[in-house]
């Protein structure tokens, strides 16, 4: 009868077990998003765009692309939905990048995640003052280039934890 009822329990523990939705071992999270530095910001300032929609950066990213600029780094104000970069012509990305904003941690992270699965490495991710996440990915042999550029805009990594 003992030999029943652990194995009873046994059984039991081992089902409650595989009920309980797995974590991915490769996920990973925002640990500190890219420290933008405060000093460089009005070097900055002068690079950016005008404020716009998002459609409109969608159609200046890929005119300005054509023309042999790149983006390179963006903000999203979640107040006004308006976006504004800084493009720059001595970079050209040889593979393919993506770049996203999102006001919810856990959607952003959910994306972070999806884009490294896909084989691009984030180039920064900020937390914007209207509390928006955005973020840059390049393609791992463009991720040098990048870093250079970002780092003379005063924008650091993000860190990730697995």
């Amino acid at each position: 009868m003992k030999t029943t009822s652990r194995s009873v329990w046994i059984v039991l523990f081992l089902a409650l077990v595989t009920l309980i939705p797995a974590q991915a071992k490769d996920e990973v999270r925002l640990s500190y998003p890219s420290k933008v530095e405060s000093s460089k910001g009005k070097e900055r300032e002068k690079l950016f765009t005008p404020w716009m929609t998002s459609e409109a950066l969608s159609v200046q990213v890929a005119e300005r692309r054509a023309k042999g600029e790149q983006i390179v780094y963006f903000e999203y104000n979640n107040a006004t939905t308006q976006s504004r970069a800084i493009f720059v012509s001595k970079l050209k990305l040889t593979g393919p990048f993506s770049r996203w904003s999102f006001t919810n941690e856990a959607i952003m992270e959910a994306k972070l995640n999806s884009e490294i699965q896909a084989g691009l490495k984030p180039a920064f991710v900020v937390r914007t003052i209207s509390g928006a996440f955005t973020m840059l990915f390049v393609s791992p042999d463009d991720m040098a280039a990048v870093r250079a550029e970002l780092t003379t805009l005063g924008i650091g990594e993000p860190r990730l934890k697995k």
